[in-house]
């Protein structure tokens, strides 16, 4: 779609790339770069679609699936307490851009979680907190996206 941000980066991602987790006919889910909590992820309509009221009884089912995998994945590979999903697009309505469907995964830890000797706080549970930048090193985003892998 033209002058949507999130077609081109979705289109262009394959099977492979360090930060794809899964990719089913309709969705790819994705390792965010930012970790602000460990293991949050983006689920993205295949297709460009603006609405959730556009989405066929197939990319619903699909979308279905692919939650349940990426939920139990992380919740295995690093207990998270539970998983939170958030569908709102409204950067790119702020940005007067055209929305493109996803969903953002954040997983939520009561006391925290550690990875590799890394902390990943969420000191503001149950509520979301500010937005955090954590950007970890690509070796350790690598070994974050390889753990999740393993559980899917």
């Amino acid at each position: 779609m033209n002058g949507c941000d999130i077609c081109p980066f979705v289109m262009s991602q394959q099977p492979g790339d360090s930060e794809l987790l899964i990719q089913t006919e309709h969705w790819n889910a994705v390792l965010d770069k930012n970790q602000e909590y460990l293991g949050k992820s983006f689920v993205t309509l295949r297709k460009h679609k603006e609405t959730l009221s556009e989405l066929s009884s197939n990319e619903w089912s699909d979308l279905h699936t692919v939650m349940q995998k990426m939920e139990e994945a992380i919740e295995k590979a690093f207990a998270a307490d539970v998983c939170n999903w958030s569908c709102l697009m409204n950067n790119a309505v702020a940005a007067h851009q055209p929305t493109h469907v996803h969903w953002h995964l954040h997983p939520r830890y009561l006391k925290g979680a550690t990875f590799l000797g890394l902390l990943f706080p969420d000191p503001k549970w149950p509520r979301r907190r500010e937005k955090v930048d954590n950007i970890v090193s690509e070796a350790i985003f690598n070994q974050i996206a390889t753990k999740i892998r393993e559980n899917i």
